[in-house]
C-alpha cells in the first residue's frame, strides 16, 4: 500500500526579516543614451511603414556582454528605462574591477557595425561618436531581498530585483560545495540568459552514461527565479532542477545530427580562455542556435553567435555549425579552445538518458542547495492536506478491481450517449448522432471504427463486416458508406468517406520566391479550405446541426514549411458546420501499437467539442451556493496568416460550464458578434464552428504587412488598447442575462491574461475587489466570485514533493493543499495524480546514485535510473481573489471545487487547468495551428507538468 503523505515540501524560499534585508554593492553603467537615437536612425535605413524599429536592437548585444563577462548583469534597455536612469550593466563590487571601457568599446563598435553592415559609412560615424563620449562605471548599492508592497499586501520587487537577486544566489550555488551523490560529483557553473528571461541558471559538467546503444550525455541543471504571491508580503526564490541531455549521434544518412525542420536547436558554448585579450575568462556557458536551411545548417539570424565568431576571429577556432553536428562529442574536451553542447530534442530521435528527476533524488538535490541560500533565506512553510474530505468529484473515474474499472467504463459510456442524445434532439428534433470518419488507409479505418464502438458501448458492428473492400475503396464524395447503430435514446451513424483529390497531401506552397511568401499560403489555405468545405456539403454537412469528423492525416513531419493542410482543413469543416480532430497515418511499428489508443482519444476529443463531455460534479458539502456556474475567459493568440510563425494578435474566449442546467445548455461560449454585436451565449460546437469567421484578422490590418513584420499586432494596435478592449469584454460577458444574478465563479489563468486584465496581476490584486470595464476597482456582484489559476510555466509555481516518514520516500501525493496563518487563507495548491502513461515512473528512481531495488525478483539489487524519464504532475497554484465571507463563502470551498473540476471523469487523466478553462484554451485550434512543441530540455519544469 503506497504510504499516506500528510505534508508536501516545496523548493521556494523567503527573506529573512531582518530590517533593510540583504544588499550588495554594484559597479554600474548606464546605457549611452546619446548614441541610442544614432544607432536606431542607423538599424532603420531602408525599412519602411511598420517594419520601423521604435528603439534601438539591444537585444543581441546585451546577450553578447552576458557571455563575454560571466560577472555582468544585463538589465535590457527598455527594463532599465522602466527603472527611473537608464543604469544597463551591473557588475558585484566584490568581483575585481568591471569590464574595462575600452574593450566595452570595442564590443559597442562590433554591435554597430553588424546593424549598420550594408551602410558602413554611416555605421563609422556612430562609432566615432561613440568614441567621443565613452560611457563610465560608477557605483551604487542595491537593495537585494527588500521591496515595496503593493496596495493589496503583495510583495512589488523591481525588475532589477528580479536580475540582480537571482544571479546573487546563484553565484552562491556555484560556490558552494559541489554536489556528492554518491555517484556523481557534480560542479556547476552559470549559464548566460537571454535578455528577456528572468532569473538565472546553473548548468554543471556534463556526464555520461553507457548502454548498449552507445554513449549518451547530459547535464544536471538549475534555476534561480524570482517570484511574488498575492497578499504575501515577501518575496520569493524558487530553485528548480532538471536535466538537459546532449545530441551526439549524428544521422547515419546525412552524416550530421538531425534537427527539425526550421527548428532552433540550443548550442552552450563556453570558451576555455578569454575571449578577448583584457577580458575575465568566462565560466558561463553563453547560449547560440543553430537551425536547418536548405542550404545547410547555420547560425540563427539575430544570433549572438555571429558576433561572437567575429570577437573571436584570429584567437581560437570558433564552432562551424556543420562540423558541429557532424562531431558533436569532439567539442566537449575544451581542446579546441570553447566547449560547445548540442542540446538535444525530440526531432533529434531518441536519447539513452531519461528527461527530468523523480521526488527522492530532486529533494536530495534541493536540501544540498538550500545550505548555500542560508542565512539570508529560510525555505517557506511546508503544506498540508485540506480538511475537506473529500477531494475528488461525486462522479470521478473509478479504478481498483477489474469489476470496478468495468462498471466506471459502462457508465461513462452511457453517459456519453445520454449527452449526445439530448444535443441532438434539441439541435435536429431526433437523437441522432451523424458523424464522419475520412480516412486514407485501411487499418486506420477499422481502427476508427472499432475505438468509436468502444467509446460509446455500441453492440456489433454496424454492419461494417457486410461492406466489401471495393466498396469502401469506392466511398467518396457524396458517396459514403454508412455504419449504423441503434441503441437505447440513441442512434449511431458513421458516414465513412475515402480522401479524394489530395485533401490531406501538402499544401504545395513553394519557399521561393520568398517574397510574397504569406499570401501565396493563405491562398494556398482558402483553395484547400474551401475545397474541404465541397467535400463535406456533397455529404449532406449542414451548419445549421453541429456534428463532427474524425480525419487521418500524415504525421506533421511530412509537411515542411508553411505545407501542413490541418488547419486549412479544420477551417473548411467549420464552414460546414463540423468540428474536427485527427489521427495520424501510421508509419512505424511504434505508431501502429499506439494507434488503437490515438484513435480512441481523437473520439472523445471530438465528443468534447461537441458539449457531449461528462461534466465532473463537484462534491463540496458547504461553502458554496447552490447551483453555481463556472465562467472561464482564456485570451487566445491569433494570426493573419496561414501559420503560427505569422504576425499575432488577442482574442478573448469566453466558456460557460453550468452542472446543473439541462445538457444543450450545460456548455456555452460567448459569441461577441451575434444580436447584431450585442453578443450572446450560444452552444460550444456552434462557438468552435463560428470561431474562424470571430477571429479572423481584418483587411485593413493587413496594411503594409509584410512576411518578416514581427511588431504587427490586430485592430488594438496600443498595449493600453488591447487591455481597454479586454476589460470591456470581460464586462459585457459578466453583464450577460445567463451570467447577472447567478452564482458564478469566474476562472482565470494568471500566465495567459494578466498582461490585458492587468487586475489579477499579483501587484495589482486586492483581496475582495474586482475591476472591469472603466469603472474603479469595488466589490464584485453578490453572485459572482474570482478564482486565478496558475500553473508551473515560467518556473512560477515550485517543484514539490511529499515529505516520507523517517527512512522513507519522498514522494507525489494528490490533494488540494493549504497552510496556517492568515495570509494564505486564500492560496491553496492543487496536486494530482501521475499520469497514466508514467506509472512505472518510480519516486525514489535515482539518474545520478545506484539505488536496491525494492520490488520483485531483484529485490536488493543495485540499479540506476538514468534511462528511466521522470514525470512530475505541476503544482497548481489556486487563489481565491475574490469571494463573499458575509454570504457563507469558504476559500476552501472554492478551491476544492477547482481541484475537483481538474478531475473530469472521461479524461484518462487529471488536467492541468479546470474543465472550464480546459475548453476555453482548447478553442485556440479554430484560431491558429499552433504547434507542439517538445521543450522538455529547453525547460526542464515541463516535464510532468
Amino acid at each position: 500500500m503506497a504510504p499516506r503523505y500528510t505534508t508536501i515540501r516545496r523548493a521556494a524560499y523567503e527573506p529573512v526579516a531582518d530590517g533593510n534585508g540583504l544588499t550588495a554593492d554594484f559597479h554600474t553603467l548606464e546605457f549611452p543614451e546619446s548614441l541610442a537615437t544614432q544607432v536606431l536612425d542607423l538599424a532603420n535605413l531602408g525599412r519602411t511603414g511598420r517594419a520601423r524599429l521604435q528603439a534601438p536592437p539591444t537585444r543581441q548585444l546585451d546577450s553578447l556582454l552576458q557571455a563575454l563577462d560571466v560577472r555582468l548583469g544585463v538589465l535590457p534597455r527598455p527594463v532599465a528605462a522602466g527603472e527611473g536612469s537608464r543604469t544597463w550593466l551591473y557588475c558585484p563590487a566584490d568581483a575585481g574591477e568591471p569590464l574595462r571601457v575600452p574593450i566595452l568599446l570595442r564590443l559597442l563598435e562590433f554591435w554597430i557595425e553588424k546593424i549598420g553592415a550594408d551602410h558602413p559609412r554611416e555605421a563609422n560615424q556612430v562609432c566615432q561618436a561613440l568614441r567621443a563620449e565613452p560611457p563610465a562605471w560608477k557605483k551604487q548599492r542595491v537593495s537585494l531581498t527588500r521591496c515595496d508592497v503593493s496596495d493589496g499586501g503583495t510583495a512589488h520587487p523591481t525588475a532589477l530585483q528580479y536580475l540582480l537577486t537571482t544571479q546573487h544566489f546563484a553565484n552562491r550555488l556555484q560556490e558552494h560545495v559541489p554536489y556528492d551523490s554518491g555517484g556523481q560529483v557534480l560542479r556547476f557553473r552559470s549559464v548566460a540568459r537571454q535578455s528577456r528571461q528572468q532569473g538565472a541558471e546553473l548548468m554543471s559538467q556534463p556526464l555520461f552514461y553507457d548502454n548498449e546503444h552507445g554513449r549518451w550525455w547530459f547535464s544536471v541543471t538549475v534555476a534561480v527565479t524570482l517570484h511574488t504571491v498575492p497578499f504575501r508580503a515577501q518575496p520569493r526564490v524558487h530553485l528548480h532542477f532538471g536535466v538537459r541531455r546532449w545530441a551526439t549521434n549524428p544521422d547515419p544518412e546525412t552524416g550530421l545530427v538531425r534537427l527539425g525542420y526550421r527548428r532552433d536547436s540550443a548550442v552552450y558554448l563556453r570558451p576555455v580562455t578569454a575571449w578577448l585579450p583584457g577580458a575575465p575568462a568566462s565560466e558561463r556557458f553563453s547560449v547560440a542556435y543553430v537551425t536547418s536551411r536548405d542550404e545547410g545548417p547555420e547560425w540563427r539570424h539575430g544570433d549572438p553567435a555571429k558576433l561572437m565568431a567575429k570577437v573571436a576571429s584570429g584567437r581560437r577556432s570558433f564552432p562551424d555549425p556543420a562540423g558541429l553536428l557532424g562531431e558533436p562529442e569532439r567539442w566537449f574536451t575544451g581542446d579546441r579552445g570553447v566547449d560547445a553542447l548540442i542540446a538535444y530534442s525530440t526531432p533529434m530521435g531518441k536519447h539513452g538518458v531519461g528527461a527530468g528527476f523523480m521526488s527522492d533524488e530532486r529533494s536530495r538535490l534541493v536540501e544540498w542547495a538550500e545550505l548555500a541560500l542560508l542565512p539570508d533565506l529560510a525555505r517557506v512553510p511546508d503544506l498540508t492536506r485540506s480538511s475537506l474530505s473529500a477531494n475528488k468529484p461525486a462522479n470521478v473515474r473509478r479504478g481498483g478491481s477489474t469489476e470496478r474499472t468495468a462498471a466506471a467504463k459502462v457508465e461513462l459510456r452511457r453517459a456519453r450517449r445520454t449527452s449526445l442524445a439530448a444535443l441532438y434532439s434539441d439541435w435536429s428534433g431526433t437523437p441522432e448522432f451523424a458523424a464522419r470518419l475520412l480516412w486514407r488507409t485501411e487499418t486506420t479505418r477499422e481502427q476508427a471504427i472499432t475505438a468509436l464502438i468502444d467509446v460509446l458501448g455500441l453492440e456489433g458492428d454496424g454492419g461494417a463486416s457486410e461492406v466489401s473492400a471495393g466498396a469502401h475503396d469506392r466511398s467518396g464524395r457524396g458517396e459514403p458508406v454508412v455504419l449504423r447503430w441503434e441503441t437505447p435514446g440513441l442512434v449511431v451513424t458513421l458516414s465513412c468517406l475515402r480522401l479524394d483529390n489530395g485533401l490531406t497531401d501538402s499544401l504545395g506552397v513553394s519557399r521561393e520566391p520568398v517574397r510574397d511568401l504569406a499570401d501565396r499560403a493563405a491562398q494556398a489555405l482558402a483553395k484547400r479550405r474551401a475545397d474541404m468545405g465541397e467535400f463535406l456539403a456533397k455529404n449532406g454537412a449542414d451548419a445549421a446541426v453541429p456534428t463532427v469528423a474524425l480525419v487521418e492525416i500524415h504525421g506533421r513531419t511530412v509537411f515542411r514549411g508553411r505545407n501542413d493542410p490541418k488547419f486549412a482543413l479544420r477551417l473548411g469543416a467549420a464552414d460546414s458546420g463540423v468540428v474536427t480532430q485527427f489521427v495520424t497515418t501510421p508509419g512505424t511499428k511504434r505508431a501502429k501499437k499506439a494507434l488503437p489508443a490515438a484513435a480512441e482519444s481523437s473520439w472523445l476529443d471530438a465528443l468534447r467539442q461537441l458539449g457531449a463531455t461528462v461534466m465532473p460534479r463537484t462534491d463540496i458539502p458547504a461553502g458554496l451556493p447552490d447551483g453555481i456556474q463556472y465562467l472561464a475567459v482564456w485570451m487566445a493568440t491569433k494570426a493573419r496568416g496561414a501559420t503560427d510563425r505569422s504576425a499575432k494578435g488577442k482574442f478573448p474566449v469566453a466558456v460557460l460550464v453550468r452542472t446543473g442546467a439541462s445538457k444543450p445548455d450545460e456548455i456555452l461560449a460567448w459569441d461577441a458578434e451575434a444580436v447584431e454585436g450585442m453578443g450572446a451565449w450560444i452552444t460550444y460546437p456552434r462557438y468552435l464552428t463560428r470561431l474562424p469567421a470571430l477571429a479572423a484578422v481584418a483587411a485593413h490590418d493587413l496594411t503594409g504587412v509584410g512576411d518578416h513584420d514581427e511588431p504587427w499586432l490586430d485592430s488594438s494596435r496600443t498595449r493600453d488598447e488591447q487591455r481597454s478592449a479586454t476589460e470591456e469584454f470581460m464586462h459585457q460577458v459578466l453583464s450577460s442575462a445567463e451570467v447577472r444574478g447567478i452564482p458564478t465563479a469566474l476562472l482565470v489563468d494568471a500566465q495567459n491574461i494578466r498582461n490585458l486584465w492587468t487586475w489579477v496581476q499579483d501587484a495589482e490584486v486586492r483581496q475582495d475587489l474586482i475591476r472591469t470595464g472603466i469603472a474603479p476597482a469595488g466589490r464584485p456582484n453578490p453572485w459572482l466570485r474570482l478564482v486565478r489559476i496558475r500553473t508551473g510555466e515560467r518556473r512560477e509555481t515550485p517543484q514539490w514533493w511529499g515529505l516520507a516518514a523517517e527512512d522513507g520516500v519522498n514522494g507525489l501525493p494528490a490533494n488540494l493543499w493549504t497552510s496556517t496563518g492568515p495570509e494564505y487563507e486564500r492560496i491553496f495548491y492543487s496536486t494530482t495524480p501521475k499520469a497514466s502513461t508514467a506509472q512505472t515512473s518510480a519516486v525514489e528512481a535515482h539518474k545520478l546514485q545506484t539505488r536496491p531495488i525494492r520490488r520483485g525478483e531483484r529485490a536488493g539489487e543495485p540499479t540506476i535510473d538514468v534511462d528511466r524519464p521522470a514525470w512530475n504532475p505541476g503544482l497548481v497554484e489556486i487563489a481565491v481573489l475574490g469571494c463573499h465571507l458575509d454570504a457563507g463563502d469558504s476559500p476552501a470551498a472554492l478551491a476544492m471545487a477547482v481541484h475537483q473540476l481538474r478531475q473530469a471523469p472521461d479524461y484518462r487523466d487529471a488536467l492541468s487547468r479546470p474543465l472550464p478553462l480546459h475548453l476555453a484554451r482548447k478553442a485556440q485550434e479554430y484560431i491558429l495551428p499552433m504547434r507542439d512543441v517538445n521543450a522538455d530540455d529547453g525547460d526542464p519544469e515541463t516535464v510532468g507538468s
